[in-house]
């Protein structure tokens, strides 16, 4: 078996065409394949890169171009992030996938001097959802607070039509910018909702003792739910470490996921670990019951050119990895299609983001017939806000439980517009761009 590194040699050429060949668009992936987060970040970056892959193989690329998938790994490091930002611009790549929420949100204020699109896939921060005050800032289909309001919503009932009153409710979540970012939102939306509400921060790379100290905290004052946001990353074993405390994990709800597949296996960890009744706030369907997963299994998996396991189900992260390369591949196609050619650039990849209109005949001819919700972006709808549903593991599978949960909008907006202030103020203090010619008015939705 050829090593790791000439694997990925090979499959690099393949989506990106001939070695030395001057065409192809250019992409950049951060990643967490390796330090504490890696766990979580392997398998997104599978997700992804096998369906970018699928379709180099299948298909030449997008469009009848290849594609330039660069892969540039973090290690869910702040620095190493924006080096990586650094190389995709001066690369001129026409998107960037930032990995996580804290790099997306340290990257905000780059992003218009650089007019590079940056696409977080259902772990945006708020303000990147509008388009209007953000246009090259993408988080479809939903921003993390849009996931956690989804998630409030279902433990306010309790998973029944019961009132919430007397209820309680721990918000975990990573000791970082992005982490503690929507903890005032939740912290308000929980107070309508009569939930009493506290929140812990886990810390990263720290000992086994410091990570279990919160969930003992957590476990001590005994929430009726947990919800624990893993969008901006968490290291190590968090799930693990909140039962070793002590607390059933059937009164978790995780946005985001941990990375800790190993848990919906049959016979792992210790005896009395459990993962039955866990649950997860999703945009997409469970499994690979779908043509483009089969043609994903044929053409890289089964072609030895992908890092994921051939006997390995897909898990939550993998498939959140394959929407976030569709998302990629429809914006380069309408791109392709409004500037009239193959060859797009960062501007035109931001315009054929905003067209995109992924309706069920759409889905059925990416071969992901219920995969995903319609989803359509606009001009001023950088994240489509589409409804949320949560899943819950069985002890074999997982299963939606409930219904959709749409995003409250009015309740969301004072809050969104005071984040949108703030991060303009921050940009301008950045980048010393006060003044700065606003974007071009969007034009009113149809």
């Amino acid at each position: 078996m050829p090593p790791r590194s000439a694997v990925l040699a090979v499959l690099l050429s393949l989506v990106a065409g001939p070695a030395g060949a001057a065409e192809g668009l250019a992409l950049t992936v951060l990643t967490e394949r390796t330090g504490p987060m890696a766990a979580a970040g392997t398998p997104l970056a599978n997700g992804l890169s096998d369906y970018l892959t699928m379709l180099g193989r299948r298909d030449g690329g997008v469009g009848g171009i290849p594609l330039a998938v660069e892969e540039c790994e973090t290690g869910g490091e702040a620095a190493r992030a924006l080096s990586c930002y650094e190389g995709a611009t001066a690369r001129g790549s026409i998107a960037l996938v930032p990995g996580n929420a804290d790099a997306a949100l340290a990257l905000l204020p780059r992003l218009a001097g650089d007019r590079m699109p940056l696409v977080a896939a259902g772990y945006g921060p708020a303000a990147m959802a509008r388009g209007d005050v953000l246009p090259w800032a993408f988080a479809p289909p939903a921003t993390v607070w849009d996931s956690l309001s989804a998630a409030l919503a279902y433990v306010g009932q309790g998973g029944s039509e019961d009132s919430p009153q007397g209820r309680s409710l721990a918000y975990v979540h990573r000791d970082s910018p992005a982490g503690r970012e929507p903890e005032p939102v939740l912290r308000a939306l929980a107070a309508e909702a009569g939930l009493a509400f506290r929140a812990y921060a886990l810390p990263d790379g720290a000992s086994a003792e410091e990570n279990t100290a919160p969930w003992r905290a957590v476990r001590a004052a005994d929430p009726d739910y947990v919800i624990l946001d893993a969008t901006a990353g968490l290291s190590g074993t968090p799930l693990r470490d909140a039962a070793a405390a002590g607390l059933p994990l059937n009164r978790v709800v995780v946005v985001g996921w941990t990375g800790e597949d190993d848990l919906l296996q049959p016979g792992a960890g210790a005896r009395d670990l459990t993962a039955k009744g866990l649950r997860t706030v999703t945009w997409h369907a469970p499994g690979d019951s779908f043509p483009a997963f089969d043609q994903i299994d044929l053409l890289v998996i089964d072609a030895g050119l992908s890092r994921t396991p051939k006997a390995e189900n897909p898990g939550p992260l993998y498939n959140r990895g394959v929407y976030a390369g569709v998302i990629l591949a429809e914006g380069i196609r309408n791109g392709q299609r409004l500037a009239g050619r193959r060859e797009i650039d960062g501007p035109e990849m931001r315009r054929g983001l905003e067209a995109i209109n992924l309706d069920p005949v759409r889905w059925k001819e990416l071969g992901l017939v219920g995969f995903a919700r319609r989803i359509r972006l606009t001009c001023a709808d950088h994240s489509g806000r589409r409804p949320l549903t949560l899943q819950e593991w069985t002890g074999a599978r997982w299963v939606q439980i409930g219904d959709d949960i749409p995003p409250p909008r009015e309740r969301l907006t004072p809050h969104l517009d005071a984040a949108v202030a703030a991060l303009a103020e921050r940009v301008a203090t950045e980048t010393g761009t006060a003044g700065a010619k606003p974007r071009e008015a969007c034009p009113a939705s149809p």
